[in-house]
């Protein structure tokens, strides 16, 4: 404990002989900054960055297109509606559609289907293609094709009416 002590007063004793012989500090002159740079205009423009918030696929309803009437089929998203059959070997084929209260509907090649403006572009053994018109995040329209698959027999989606 001795040792501390003599080693605290040793240390202070020594602080103020050296603040003693060092010279007065000089009165620093105020600092003159240089004024910030001007960005120059283009350099960074985040109005012209996209915004990460907004969704790939913007929804054609968001733009006011409703001039034509709607059939049901147009009140539903795709996601919404279920293929519960298809009609192969007749000319033209048809399918049957099933929408999410139990309604069917009858589609061939050309029926508008779906709130983004598809149409039903084919109709397959065991599936049904449609093409949207969707616009992308730069804002041109593109066309893209969903598949909806007819459900295999074994069940893949219970319809609970059995």
């Amino acid at each position: 404990m001795m040792r501390w002590v003599a080693a605290t007063v040793v240390t202070l004793s020594l602080t103020r002989i050296v603040a003693a012989q060092a010279p007065p500090p000089e009165v620093m002159e105020e600092a003159k900054f240089a004024p910030r740079p001007v960005p120059t205009p283009g350099a960074l423009d985040l109005a012209a960055l996209r915004d990460p918030f907004r969704p790939f696929i913007l929804d054609l309803r968001e733009t006011g297109k409703t001039s034509e009437p709607q059939t049901p089929l147009q009140r539903y998203d795709i996601g919404q509606l279920t293929v519960v059959g298809i009609l192969w070997e007749i000319s033209p084929p048809r399918a049957m559609v099933e929408d999410s209260i139990g309604m069917g509907y009858i589609v061939t090649v050309g029926t508008p289907i779906g709130r983004r403006s598809g149409v039903v572009k084919a109709i397959e053994p065991d599936r049904l293609v449609v093409d949207e018109r969707v616009i992308d995040f730069y804002g041109q329209e593109q066309v893209a094709e969903v598949v909806m698959e007819l459900p295999s027999d074994k069940g893949n989606k219970p319809t609970g009416r059995e």
